[in-house]
């Protein structure tokens, strides 16, 4: 596959120069992520497919703006030890590209369309959004033919967090099984999201655990945003935490992902782990 760097529409940032910097940063590091993924690819199953591992948990990764499933893999296996990464069985599905506005209308790798800004105030693409969420819907169903649902776990960092949370939201809307957990990393939901409607008229009484977590440092998706979503999801009650990762910019880190891990394991039936796991 091709490697490219994703520039952003440089008036997205004209009077924001620390975010176009941390961008920058942030774009780098896809890139040299998506090299190394190329260099030392891991097999397919742990990508789009599967590696029939079904006694173990399951984690779909949604990766951020910009990036692959490959390259959010091959990040993951950065942080988290060889040893704690075999308890999971991981999928680490890859955006559609689209026409992205912020990309000044490059094809991007990304779940959903922005238009406007990254605030939360900005209005939600929708139907972009649901062009993600049917296939990540496919995938979930697709693995429930061989696992508990209570044994697969949805989440993502940053725009994946977010594709996450609307993903699990319409999953519990029109099925009365419940997921293991749900989790978001350095992400929000816009104040107009298709989410809060869906709470309202299906009540979340099937919501699974949610791990939330934000850098305190984060210029780019403030952590005030995601908090935002966490106090937000909390009053319609969601059984959620909110963590804040200090000195953490937009990023993710190795206590980050442990303490997500952490929370996993708790709240995930210890029957789905077999004894040499624990």
């Amino acid at each position: 596959s091709s490697l490219w760097l994703p520039i952003m529409e440089p008036c997205t940032f004209r009077s924001h120069s620390v975010r176009f910097w941390m961008l920058l940063v942030v774009s780098f590091k896809i890139l040299a992520r998506q090299r190394c993924a190329c260099r030392a690819m891991t097999t397919a199953s742990t990508t789009d497919g599967n590696n029939n591992n079904n006694h173990r948990p399951l984690i779909i990764f949604c990766h951020g703006s910009g990036d692959t499933g490959n390259g959010a893999n091959a990040w993951i296996r950065e942080l988290v030890p060889s040893s704690d990464y075999s308890q999971w069985e991981w999928r680490f599905p890859t955006a559609e590209p689209i026409p992205y506005q912020l990309n000044g209308g490059r094809v991007t790798s990304v779940w959903y369309d922005r238009v406007g800004g990254f605030a939360p105030t900005f209005p939600e693409q929708t139907t972009t959004v649901e062009r993600s969420t049917d296939r990540l819907l496919k995938i979930i169903k697709e693995e429930t033919k061989r696992r508990d649902p209570g044994s697969i776990i949805i989440g993502g960092f940053s725009m994946g967090g977010a594709i996450a949370y609307q993903t699990a939201a319409r999953w519990h809307a029109a099925n009365k099984t419940t997921l293991g957990g749900v989790f978001g990393l350095s992400c929000y939901l816009n104040h107009d999201s298709k989410v809060w409607s869906i709470f309202q008229e299906h009540k979340p009484t099937n919501w699974p655990p949610t791990f939330i977590a934000h850098g305190a440092n984060d210029d780019f998706i403030f952590p005030g945003w995601g908090q935002e979503t966490y106090e937000r999801m909390v009053k319609m009650g969601l059984p959620a935490e909110f963590r804040i990762i200090p000195g953490m910019q937009h990023d993710m880190v190795a206590e980050e992902i442990a303490q997500l891990l952490e929370f996993l394991k708790e709240n995930i039936k210890v029957s789905e782990f077999t004894s040499d796991e624990l």
